[in-house]
């Protein structure tokens, strides 16, 4: 029989601590966003474009594009994809809900294959085993400053004539070894290998 509810002991684990975070940049934030806020810029001020300047270097990619949030960054290639009705997209069940609502309303139908129990970034062994004629790309979520099998992924996509969305925002500056040169972590699309930063 169990004990009473009341007489367990519960300890709090806290998710995340965001205070913590905070105080660790506080000092390079504050004069960051007092410099926004009398300038008046809040719209595509010129901070915006140095963020894209050094999103673009640290990725190793020829541009990067600001967005108003993760979800509009994953939402604008998938769009650029023209998915119709029944495309279907294959990502990872282990994710922010906006990973599987992205594709959904760029009007695909998520599909999740299974993830590697050791990295927690999807498994590109079951992404293989869930390709139908239906799927039109891969979202692989690069997870804790750590990418997926890229060089697993784009074979199998390269299989299959199939895109890649790289879902990055839990990852910006990751690399990984791929075919003996550091490849850098980046949302972007390709195809067979070839890319569009």
């Amino acid at each position: 029989m169990l004990p009473p509810l009341e007489d367990t002991l519960t300890v709090n684990v806290p998710l995340l601590d965001l205070v913590a975070q905070y105080r660790a940049i506080k000092d390079e934030v504050l004069p960051a966003l007092q410099a926004v806020i009398e300038s008046q810029q809040f719209v595509m001020g010129p901070p915006v474009g140095q963020l894209e300047a050094a999103v673009a270097g640290l990725s190793h990619a020829a541009h990067g594009i600001a967005c108003a949030s993760g979800t509009d960054a994953l939402l604008l290639p998938l769009r650029a994809l023209q998915l119709e009705p029944g495309d279907e997209v294959i990502t990872s069940p282990f994710t922010f809900f906006a990973t599987a609502g992205a594709i959904h309303n760029a009007g695909g139908v998520p599909v999740f294959a299974e993830i590697d129990p050791d990295t927690f970034n999807v498994a590109p062994a079951a992404v293989e085993a869930v390709v139908t004629p239906r799927t039109r790309a891969l979202v692989p979520v690069h997870l804790y400053g750590q990418m997926a099998e890229l060089e697993r992924l784009t074979a199998t996509a390269g299989r299959h004539g199939l895109r890649i969305v790289e879902d990055a925002a839990q990852a910006i500056g990751a690399r990984r070894r791929i075919g003996g040169a550091w490849r850098m972590a980046r949302a972007r699309t390709s195809v067979l290998g070839a890319t569009a930063a």
